[in-house]
């Protein structure tokens, strides 16, 4: 997978039997290897963008292709494997599972995808754990781990299966500013070092220049700023 695209997208909600448009007209094209922002207001369509981008929501009309394929057009099956094999997500709040600890939340993806703890997939987990500074907190409970800790475990359960796309919403909102520093060059490091293509929603206009490019929703179109 090395292209996600959106054409013509308009996206609404139904309010008390009234339509509720949030997104416009959105047209946008992504690569492998590319690092885009998109920015603007609370409420704008920020995170709703980034959902129809990985096929965790429809557009209301529109369509949205990775490569050639049409996500509409394949099953909810078939969409699923394509987020499993290309995608990783990191949101602002962790969702490890608490009963879970460091090593079993990173080794879910690699579960669901091989379905078995094969002794790759153990090496692998290990190995990026350690790339992140983990190794000491792998037997860890969540509870017992640091805001800054458990988004870095986020981020190591969103690339174990090495994704073409790392889906990020707000990934640093939630974080003091140092932690924020240290998660955003890391994410950075990790993208460039594996090809990723970064699709970043944020407040935050020093991370957001970090990206190659910028984008900004207001009045629910999109626009290169």
């Amino acid at each position: 997978m090395n292209n996600i695209s959106c054409k013509n997208i308009y996206k609404s909600f139904q309010h008390d039997n009234e339509d509720m448009p949030v997104l416009d007209n959105i047209n946008l094209s992504i690569t492998k290897g590319d690092k885009i922002a998109i920015t603007g207001a609370s409420g704008a369509g920020k995170s709703t963008l980034l959902q129809l981008l990985a096929g965790l929501d429809k557009p209301s009309q529109g369509n949205v292709f990775i490569d050639d394929i049409d996500l509409q057009a394949i099953s909810s099956i078939e969409q699923s494997k394509v987020r499993l094999n290309s995608f990783g997500f990191v949101y602002q709040f962790h969702h490890l599972l608490e009963d879970l600890n460091v090593f079993e939340n990173v080794l879910i993806p690699q579960q669901l995808k091989y379905a078995n703890n094969s002794h790759e997939s153990v090496i692998k987990v290990t190995d990026i754990l350690d790339q992140l500074g983990l190794s000491s907190r792998s037997k860890h409970l969540p509870w017992k781990l640091s805001g800054g800790e458990k988004q870095r475990v986020a981020i190591a359960r969103a690339i174990i299966n090495n994704p073409h796309f790392l889906f990020l919403d707000e990934p640093t909102g939630n974080l003091d500013d140092e932690n924020s520093a240290l998660v955003q060059n890391l994410i950075l490091q990790i993208a460039d070092e594996h090809k990723i293509a970064l699709i970043l929603s944020t407040h935050d206009t020093n991370f957001a220049n970090k990206m190659n490019t910028i984008y900004k929703i207001n009045n629910r179109n999109i626009k290169e700023v």
